[in-house]
């Protein structure tokens, strides 16, 4: 596969985090001359200090950061790297000059483009010179010291000359700040030389091959469970094989192609049913559990949460499906997770009040038919299946419904730029006696919208903006100009968000706040 020169950022990540063109052997034989391809291509530019290439040796980045590092020298400097090439730096950059676990751990949610997530707190100082152009997240996903953070704000002013006269940019002596007393502060906060990192290069490689058992969080969809086969490639990349199915008993299949960047940032690209995913996960430095998500291709926004346990590790519940039931009610529970007991007799139990039966055991999962008491009193309730534990709610009533995310920003689009989508949950919970309250869970609700102010309703933002799916999805209307709003109006809007939950005779309310804004038109791997 050859890209060439792409301006999407999500075919350049594609191709350079899933290395999907080159065959395992060549994969290994460019990891190998990663630095000798390093110089070869940087040295001209970059000049030898210190025993490395000066800027790019001060420097520790994400593979997602090396490949926008990559793509900027191609876009501003005309540099020209063959696909085996550019994997091999990314490569050996990556695990030369990464982050730890403990250092990515703050802004995990951008690589894994979580939607809607709420950016790091870097200070309002911060805040403002750095986040009004992108997120905070980026800026902690990148190590350097003071005197490079100072040569990448020179960066800055060179390729965006009116950056310091930008929105939020105006009221302060900008270029003051960002060349004094602002790298020094972020050389103390994210330096080049830390302990996590050095203990971290010195841990021993973990081999990922073996069997997994998975488990998947599907907001505003079915959750899922299952197996994955792990498998090691000659030239030391993976190949995994999935055989899942949702709660609803629906079975599918699927195989993934994946890079392990620094030891535990895995990138894949699967093909799941009639899917094709992207997966950024991070393995634990045990190398017993792997986590993450896992989104659509083309849509980064359409996706869910991954959970995968070695079979032979420990005794452990890794999900209860449902979370909650209803005092006096009967449904099937499944329980999914090692160690659960495959012998009749082991022991199961989903607490005080409860009775199972027509149990049916599998290597990792239980179904089970549960039947809870009508006068059960409402709490957590300790799930037992052989020497494995999790945990079950029991309630009587709904007391409240929390929207979630709740704030969110969907896209208008069309041509060019798909829409972008926002997904939305009603997640309830009950009030115990004590007055404190317990999550229940998603729960189904009709979803709805409202004007969010005097404003929306004025412009008839309802109407315009677009509308929910049954399952919590907002869709957005396609860009404009839109001749029937006023001034020719694109269709954007401020919009209140309803979820309007049943719980018996009677129905919990829950609110949000929603944004349909203009299409973004660059999308780069962090944003």
């Amino acid at each position: 596969m050859s890209i060439g020169f792409v301006k999407n950022w999500t075919l350049v990540a594609g191709a350079l985090l899933l290395g999907m063109g080159c065959h395992s052997t060549a994969q290994a034989a460019a990891h190998a001359s990663g630095e000798n391809l390093m110089r070869a291509y940087c040295s001209g530019c970059h000049q030898e200090h210190a025993g490395g290439l000066e800027r790019i040796s001060a420097i520790r980045k994400t593979p997602e950061g090396w490949i926008m590092t990559l793509v900027r020298m191609r876009q501003v400097h005309g540099l020209v790297l063959g696909e085996e090439v550019r994997d091999s730096i990314v490569r050996y950059l990556a695990d030369t000059q990464g982050l730890a676990p403990a250092e990515s751990a703050a802004g995990r949610f951008a690589l894994e483009r979580r939607p809607n997530a709420k950016d790091v707190d870097l200070g309002p100082d911060i805040g403002v010179m750095c986040g009004r152009c992108h997120s905070l997240a980026r800026v902690s996903l990148q190590r350097r010291d003071a005197d490079e953070w100072r040569k990448l704000a020179a960066t800055h002013v060179g390729q965006w000359t009116s950056i310091e006269y930008s929105a939020s940019g105006r009221d302060r002596p900008w270029w003051q700040i960002a060349s004094g007393p602002q790298p020094d502060k972020l050389g103390s906060m994210f330096p080049f030389s830390s302990t996590a990192w050095r203990d971290w290069q010195a841990r021993p490689a973990r081999d990922l091959s073996g069997a997994w058992v998975v488990v998947g969080r599907v907001p505003g969809g079915k959750d899922f469970y299952g197996t994955a086969r792990i498998d090691r490639e000659a030239g030391g990349d993976y190949q995994a094989h999935y055989k899942l199915a949702d709660i609803a008993g629906f079975e599918f299949a699927g195989d993934s192609k994946a890079i392990v960047y620094t030891g535990y940032e895995w990138r894949g690209s699967a093909q799941v049913g009639d899917r094709a995913l992207r997966e950024v996960y991070a393995v634990s430095e045990d190398g017993n559990r792997i986590t993450g998500r896992w989104f659509d291709a083309d849509h980064a926004e359409e996706g869910g949460e991954w959970i995968a346990i070695r079979e032979t590790g420990p005794a452990e519940v890794l999900a209860v499906f449902p979370q909650s039931l209803r005092a006096g009610s009967t449904a099937t529970v499944t329980l999914v997770g090692n160690g659960l007991g495959a012998a009749a007799a082991s022991p199961l139990s989903f607490g005080a009040a409860t009775v199972a039966t027509h149990v049916q055991r599998e290597a990792h999962r239980i179904r089970a038919l549960v039947k809870v008491a009508p006068d059960a009193a409402p709490g957590l309730r300790t799930v037992s299946a052989g020497g494995a534990l999790g945990r079950l709610v029991v309630y009587t009533q709904i007391d409240q419904i929390d929207v979630v995310p709740g704030y969110a920003i969907a896209r208008v689009g069309g041509g060019r730029i798909d829409p972008v989508t926002a997904q939305f949950e009603a997640i309830a919970s009950t009030r115990l006696p004590g007055g404190e309250l317990l999550g229940l869970g998603p729960v189904e609700a009709e979803w709805t919208t409202s004007a969010f102010d005097a404003e929306a309703k004025r412009t008839e933002d309802e109407k315009f903006a677009g509308h929910f799916d049954k399952r919590g999805r907002f869709l957005p209307s396609p860009a404009g100009p839109n001749p029937a709003r006023e001034f020719s109006g694109d269709n954007v809007g401020n919009l209140t968000v309803l979820a309007h939950a049943p719980d018996g005779k009677h129905t919990v309310e829950g609110r949000g706040h929603l944004v349909v804004t203009v299409q973004r038109w660059i999308t780069p791997p962090i944003y």
